[in-house]
């Protein structure tokens, strides 16, 4: 019985490593990725968020950032939704806590041959591009709780959902 279940965990873990090949031809080394687009109504989100990709990327080192005449492909996309909605009160119905919500829509396209190679829509759609953020809090819990403000979460967001266009790109992973 320990033998089966040992193989069984190596048979797992074989195949968990097996998920992790990136899916991206070897010839491709090159990556432009222009500004994305700001389909909500949020102010200047595009810039921050195209910053966090890029650095993304470029902290992965696996495919150099680049100007379009040079690359291989082109990730581009769109900021379709950013949502700020309030999630906790406190006694005197005072928010002091949010909820942050951010969906994409992304393509990636071969630029010698101008082929859509992939088309994600939703991106962080379900509670992948979602985090949680107090602004304030009593002196009860507030060892445990970390103040915030809209932006340092927006950060965080955009972070963690530049390493899901990373993983999409590299890896062909759909879901965030």
């Amino acid at each position: 019985m320990k033998k089966i279940a040992i193989w069984a965990a190596v048979a797992a873990l074989l195949c968990g490593c097996a998920s992790m090949k990136p899916v991206l031809p070897e010839q491709v080394k090159k990556i432009f990725i222009p500004t994305f687009a700001n389909r909500t109504t949020q102010y200047d989100l595009q810039t921050g968020f195209t910053n966090a990709v890029i650095k993304q990327f470029m902290v992965d080192g696996r495919l150099e950032v680049v100007s379009r005449e040079k690359a291989d492909i082109m990730l581009e996309g769109s900021i379709r939704q950013y949502t700020l909605q309030p999630m906790l009160y406190d006694v005197n119905n005072v928010i002091i806590q949010y909820k942050l919500k951010l969906v994409l829509d992304l393509k990636l396209t071969e630029l010698s041959t101008g082929k859509v190679s992939w088309e994600q829509k939703e991106l962080g759609g379900i509670t992948g591009g979602t985090t949680t953020y107090n602004v304030s809090g009593s002196n009860a819990n507030i060892a445990t709780t970390r103040i915030e403000t809209e932006n340092e979460a927006r950060q965080r967001i955009f972070n963690n959902m530049a390493v899901a266009c990373l993983n999409r790109v590299i890896y062909g992973w759909e879901n965030y």
